[in-house]
């Protein structure tokens, strides 16, 4: 009778080309779309901007970037809505940030 190894006999045979495919496949296959936000949330999403840029607060924002959300945090220097862009200076550099916000809240209210 012949004894089988399942799936261990296929790895022999992987080329590190094919490993780095099938890993890019499957975080293509599991990867989430952006949430669009609804009419309201985007109101609420500018009316917190502007307040942040006037009260010239630290804000930390919720973006989406490949595939995943992070927070930065930082001061928002300069908006621009033609180019629906704005200028974060964090504690190390300087962000241009576009369409990818997708929650802004204010660090320190009390002050």
């Amino acid at each position: 009778m012949l004894r089988d190894r399942g799936n261990m006999k296929w790895t022999a045979m992987m080329l590190p080309e094919h490993l780095t495919m099938i890993k890019a496949w499957r975080e293509e296959q599991f990867a989430e779309a952006p949430r669009e936000l609804v009419e309201w949330e985007l109101e609420e999403l500018q009316r917190k901007i502007q307040q942040v840029t006037t009260m010239k607060k630290l804000v930390t924002l919720t973006l989406w970037d490949n595939n995943t959300l992070h927070d930065e945090t930082g001061l928002i220097t300069a908006t621009d809505t033609y180019k629906k862009e704005l200028l974060l200076e964090t504690e190390t550099a300087i962000k241009r940030i576009f369409d990818k916000i997708q929650n802004a809240e204010l660090v320190d209210a009390d002050d």
